[in-house]
């Protein structure tokens, strides 16, 4: 009998490891960042997407997190006639990092936030109606998750990751140790 647990364990090491080495790309990490890339990177066109995950399920810190999203100029905004603008929030935003946050991206991610909520919504996740003021904000536009919670986003994933129909494939309880590269490149 430990003959057999050994080879089953043995085969399925190889399994995954045969998985990775035909991916076009491997993400590192199922939590909400690393499910957010493999979906983006699947809608990007790319075939063939691994997440590697060391602990037992997926979620990260995110299935721990509340779930709020900071977020300007967005409908759920305008609906309560809150007044809010991105320029705003990149003030804010530098402020609260006492100006060390890099401009370039800070912009990136306020000009880009209510796209991030659109996208949410587009795999399903729902939001409350009302906008709230997280710890330390300055101002009303954390919006959260009909089900108050990181567990609602990847719950989100795991199902868009299972409508690919393998496309992209989720291996748990391997870790990424390493990585190999050949000319700079990963490999």
């Amino acid at each position: 009998m430990k003959k057999i647990l050994i080879a089953t364990a043995v085969a399925a090491a190889f399994g995954m490891a045969n998985a990775a080495e035909q991916a076009d790309i491997v993400v590192i990490g199922a939590g909400g960042a690393g499910m957010a890339a493999a979906v983006q990177a699947h809608d990007n066109g790319v075939k063939k997407v691994v997440i590697i995950e060391k602990m037992p399920m997926v979620g990260g810190n995110t299935i721990r997190a509340t779930g709020g999203i900071n977020a300007a100029e967005t409908p759920q905004q305008a609906k309560l006639g809150i007044k809010d603008s991105i320029e705003q929030m990149y003030k804010d935003t530098m402020k609260g990092g006492h100006n060390k946050g890099n401009p370039e991206l800070v912009k990136y991610l306020t000009q880009n936030s209510m796209k991030s909520v659109e996208w949410l919504e587009s795999m399903g996740v729902k939001f409350k109606d009302e906008i709230g003021t997280a710890t330390g904000a300055l101002w009303q536009r954390s919006h959260y998750p009909a089900t108050p919670s990181g567990n609602t986003y990847i719950r989100s994933f795991e199902q868009v990751i299972k409508d690919t129909n393998g496309a992209i494939q989720v291996l748990t309880d391997t870790a990424a140790t390493d990585l190999l590269q050949d000319k700079g490149r990963i490999t």
